[in-house]
């Protein structure tokens, strides 16, 4: 069996070895939890990863290993959603900044770094996302974004279990948002809806026994290994709980 991993910074394993890294797959959650299960692992997340991304990367995942003539029968898939004020966009201009095969991530508060690295027409775009992006619009377009994986993975068969990595932002109230709310399967999304049953909010609570920020964490918001380990046994106990595997 392969577990197979997607979503931001926080799945990638950010800072755990110094400020501002990226990612650090080996010592992140979900290695843990495959060493746990016994699983070989692939960790798709990337830092600045947008939902979007998450729903393209594993869609491309899946493609290239059925491609493959590999089974899907052997994998499993654990998605840590980001934040709904996130999206990418494709930029099919190699001197411009490549984050992921010229998919260039947006997500509100980078705009110092944007500005600097994006064309002036790239950058007008982003700031016109950010003035116009409603918590009612990124709240739908989350939940289909949810709902377009889900259905994908149910096609194939495959085992999985979505949760949240932080504080999404979503318009969890807005009543408008039930049509699309309702399509997603709770048995497979831990803490749906749940602001306090995410990555971030779980290892807030247990920071004064085992949780702490990585050493130099720039963004001061990375958890150290010691966190990744603990998370990686809450996901397990889940995935017992639920009688997933």
């Amino acid at each position: 069996m392969i577990l197979v991993s997607n979503g931001c910074s926080h799945t990638a394993g950010a800072e755990l070895e110094y400020a501002y890294q990226g990612e650090c797959y080996d010592r992140a959650w979900p290695k843990h939890l495959a060493d746990s299960l016994d699983y070989d692992h692939i960790n798709l997340s990337m830092s600045g990863a947008s939902t979007n991304r998450i729903v393209r990367t594993t869609y491309e995942f899946i493609y290239n290993w059925i491609k493959q003539g590999k089974s899907v029968k052997d994998v499993f898939i654990v998605v840590l959603w980001s934040g709904v004020y996130r999206t990418e966009i494709y930029v099919d201009e190699s001197h411009l900044y490549n984050y992921d095969n010229n998919w260039t991530p947006m997500v509100v508060g980078n705009d110092a770094r944007n500005k600097k690295q994006f064309s002036p027409s790239l950058y007008y775009y982003y700031k016109s996302w950010t003035a116009n992006m409603t918590g009612y619009q990124a709240s739908c377009e989350f939940y289909i974004a949810v709902t377009n994986l889900q259905n994908l993975l149910y096609r194939h068969g495959i085992k999985y279990l979505f949760m949240d990595a932080a504080n999404s932002g979503l318009k969890t109230g807005d009543i408008r948002l039930d049509p699309y709310r309702i399509q997603i399967d709770k048995r497979y999304y831990e803490g749906l809806d749940q602001d306090h049953n995410c990555y971030t909010s779980l290892c807030n609570y247990t920071k004064q026994k085992i949780s702490k920020y990585s050493v130099d964490s720039g963004f001061n918001s990375h958890y150290d290994e010691d966190s990744h380990i603990w998370f990686a046994k809450h996901i397990e106990h889940i995935l017992h709980k639920r009688n997933i595997l």
